[in-house]
């Protein structure tokens, strides 16, 4: 295999664990966020909060796959809302895809063909208690996905999403106690954790030249979590 791919979110666990699986794939992956280091020379600096435009992105080369792996997260309740948190979360999360998306298309930096995949989760589709603001904006990448598939199909584009469960991560581990992690588990088919390089790997088979037709899907990777729960 080989095309240039472009990542971004590619400081955090998932969007490493992605570069390095579509690099094995013969990927020269260029990568776009907020970390400083480009020892390479193929690192785009942006802020996630700010406006994109065509400009920002014409002096890449032409990709032949995209993945957004950015994001924030929060937890809170409409009972305790802080519009701030939601602003910022719409914006990270859903905004900038759709404004990102559209400058990468206006400085005509997508081949024909290309494969697009944005790293959503399985709270796209459920809720939990206290997760209001993340709940929201992953869902409103369901529309995203949706309507990107039509309108881009005919410059024969795909895009599709890719939905982790609770992932395996020193942020994952930072977070949730060993007896939260433990319960996690024994809600799963496979009674563990995905890792990055489980996300990584299906992000890879969307994103590679093998996927021609399939658009407009939301493949969820949880170890069998989303109904299927043991409890």
């Amino acid at each position: 295999m080989s095309g240039r791919a472009l990542v971004f979110g590619a400081g955090g666990a998932l969007g490493s664990a992605i570069s390095t699986a579509l690099a094995a794939d013969g990927f020269t992956v260029f990568t776009a966020g907020e970390r400083a280091d480009d020892p390479e020379g193929r690192h785009l600096q942006l802020r996630y909060s700010a406006r994109q435009s065509a400009d920002r992105f014409g002096d890449l080369p032409v990709m032949d796959a995209v993945v957004w792996a950015q994001g924030l997260n929060c937890s809170d309740a409409i009972t305790a809302l802080e519009i701030t948190d939601l602003e910022r979360l719409l914006q990270a999360n859903v905004l900038f895809v759709a404004a990102s998306l559209a400058a990468l298309l206006s400085a005509r930096r997508l081949a024909s063909g290309s494969r697009l995949v944005v790293v959503s989760s399985i709270w796209q589709l459920e809720s939990r208690p206290g997760k209001f603001s993340y709940t929201v904006s992953k869902a409103a990448l369901q529309g995203l996905i949706k309507s990107c598939c039509l309108d881009l199909g005919p410059m024969g584009i795909v895009i599709n999403a890719v939905l982790p469960g609770v992932v395996d991560t020193p942020m994952t581990r930072a977070n949730l106690s060993d007896a939260q992690i433990s319960a996690i588990q024994g809600q799963t088919a496979l009674r563990r954790l995905a890792e990055p390089r489980d996300i990584a790997a299906a992000v890879s088979f969307l994103a590679g030249p093998s996927n021609r037709v399939i658009t407009g899907q939301f493949l969820t990777v949880d170890g069998g979590f989303i109904g299927l729960k043991h409890a």
